[in-house]
């Protein structure tokens, strides 16, 4: 079973859970045990296992994991929003918006730690400094320096968290697609 087999079939798994579950915590439950399944999956498929390797695809599975958990999250909570606009109260979430603003930009801000992890593991990995880990690097610089503004933003001066998070979101999917077709441009 190849890498994105396992992190599709986590994702899958995270959003059956999440939408047969009807209570509050079933975003860290979903979250819980589709990231175990994903770990569980790729130790059970790579049977010869070293260290570095190991952790750098474990790390950037449970990124990606972690993204699409932030990406299904935001469209919930832009759901909400816009039936509260339309004055659709009977059906809207009993948690506030903001707080989940809240929650997802911690969401935000996990996915954003572990591709860090898995762009030091991957430094790791590689015994020569390539094009590759140089590009990989400036986007996770320009990722984190936007995370912190932001978070600076919202603490200090009183940022509407809820762009903060649109532009979070697309920064961090900007990454991602960064690391991806750097992969594909370099080894194709």
């Amino acid at each position: 079973m190849s890498f994105i087999t396992q992190v599709t079939i986590s994702i899958v798994l995270y959003f059956i859970i999440r939408l047969s579950l009807q209570r509050p915590n079933s975003l860290i439950i979903a979250s819980a045990i589709s990231s175990i399944s994903y770990v569980f999956m790729y130790l059970m498929s790579y049977k010869v296992i070293s260290f570095m390797p190991t952790m750098h695809f474990l790390i950037t599975g449970l990124s990606l994991i972690v993204l699409f958990i932030a990406y299904y999250e935001i469209l919930i909570l832009e759901k909400n929003v816009r039936k509260i606009k339309m004055g659709e109260f009977t059906n809207a979430e009993s948690y506030s918006i903001e707080k989940n603003y809240k929650l997802v930009s911690k969401i935000l801000g996990i996915g954003l730690v572990f591709l860090s992890f898995a762009l030091l593991s991957g430094f790791a990995i590689q015994s020569v400094f390539t094009a590759n880990l140089a590009i990989k690097t400036s986007f996770t610089l320009v990722a984190l320096f936007i995370y912190l503004i932001t978070l600076i933003g919202i603490k200090f001066f009183n940022f509407p968290i809820k762009y903060a998070i649109r532009g979070l979101f697309i920064s961090m999917w900007a990454v991602l697609f960064a690391y991806i077709a750097n992969s594909y441009l370099i080894y194709n």
